[in-house]
């Protein structure tokens, strides 16, 4: 019958399609069976590149012309040299650190180490934002530091001004996107501000002051911890008000000359280690004009006066104080109209410098008659300095 006839053919065309598949899946399960096998190859012709790139590295063939004893050896010294040079020269190591750094930034607006993403093009460092079980027995201890300081100024006949920088993410909360400030720090600057002042030392409200100017011009930069160049100025009013009931400080006039603007690449960019990604990431810098305190004629009485003396007035702090491209030194040279010698040490926070000072500068400083204490408010709750 025609119908059994097709009917048949339908039927042998499936057990036809059917063998093919049978055929086609048992050669797909053949290829398979070489999966294992293959990547296990894979993986170990990576790990020969890896160990080839690592063993023909600069730094291992320096480290394979070193001494080494049988000891170092024994102890596990030669271990541990060994593996610092591995992570160093690891070829994968910047391309995944990149990615993952981009991953987290994309998604969860910040770096995987110390960058906090805001809004409008702002980032801030996660040292504002952070509170640990070490955080007050360390703001005790520095603040311990401090007042044992004042009592050693006053001993050497040298009133102290305590200069108390705000954090940046106080001044700008504005800017801080989906992140808020912890209730830790939410009243941080007026409780460490009334310490200071209960020691006796002038210490202007910066944070008022900012707070005031940052409605005219930035005084932080965006992509850096830092302030900007108007923001170092406030302060250095600030400073020059204390100083201004002084009158018996030897005076003298300078005049502030701008520098070329520059594009600044703020220090919160090496957080954001993108690698071979940063063309995903806009990282614009902050236009940064520095200024330059140029002395006026010398006047008679500059003329007369002993050239050895020295300024009256002494800088110590952080790199705010040290950096000249935030211009705080020159600003404050102009407000108050004294000269300025500057002990502040750039990377090594505001309470270090002040012991560097106390101890190998202080002796030499006889004609010192104030010491500006410039003191970032994110220091004093870390761990070490």
């Amino acid at each position: 019958m025609p119908g059994m006839d097709e009917f048949t053919q339908v039927v042998a065309s499936g057990e036809i399609d059917a063998l093919t598949s049978k055929k086609d899946g048992l050669r797909l399960k053949a290829k398979l069976a070489y999966l294992p096998a293959l990547s296990i190859f894979i993986l170990f012709a990576c790990g020969v590149a890896v160990l080839g790139h690592f063993w023909n590295s600069k730094e291992m063939a320096d480290h394979r012309q070193s001494k080494r004893s049988l000891a170092d050896v024994i102890q596990g010294r030669e271990a541990l040299a060994v593996e610092r040079i591995y992570k160093d020269v690891f070829p994968i190591r910047d391309f995944s650190t990149g990615l993952l750094n981009l991953i987290s930034f994309k998604i969860f607006g910040e770096a995987r180490k110390g960058l906090i993403k805001g809004s409008d093009g702002w980032f801030f460092s996660d040292e504002e934002f952070s509170w640990n079980r070490k955080s007050l027995s360390m703001l005790e201890k520095h603040l311990n530091f401090v007042e044992d300081t004042l009592s050693t100024l006053r001993e050497a006949g040298i009133e102290p001004i305590l200069l108390l920088i705000p954090e940046k993410a106080d001044i700008y909360r504005d800017k801080l996107g989906d992140v808020t400030v912890p209730s830790s720090r939410e009243h941080f600057y007026e409780n460490v501000r009334l310490r200071l002042i209960t020691m006796g030392a002038p210490v202007p409200d910066l944070r008022e002051a900012f707070l005031q100017a940052r409605e005219q011009k930035p005084v932080f930069l965006k992509s850096d911890t830092h302030w900007t160049v108007q923001g170092a100025g406030v302060a250095a009013g600030s400073v020059a008000q204390v100083l201004a009931h002084h009158p018996e400080l030897k005076h003298k006039e300078f005049t502030l000359k701008p520098e070329e603007e520059i594009v600044h690449m703020g220090d919160l960019y090496k957080f954001a280690k993108f690698s071979i990604f940063e063309p995903f990431v806009p990282m614009p810098g902050d236009a940064l004009t520095s200024l330059a305190a140029m002395s006026a004629d010398a006047s008679l009485d500059d003329l007369l006066s002993d050239e050895n003396e020295g300024p009256e007035v002494a800088m110590v702090g952080s790199s705010y104080s040290a950096n000249a491209k935030w211009s705080f030194e020159a600003q404050l040279k102009a407000e108050a109209r004294v000269d300025v010698i500057n002990f502040a040490e750039e990377g090594k926070g505001p309470f270090a410098p002040m012991e560097t000072f106390l101890k190998e500068k202080l002796h030499e400083q006889k004609q010192l008659k104030y010491v500006i204490w410039e003191m970032p408010l994110r220091y004093f709750d870390e761990v070490a300095y």
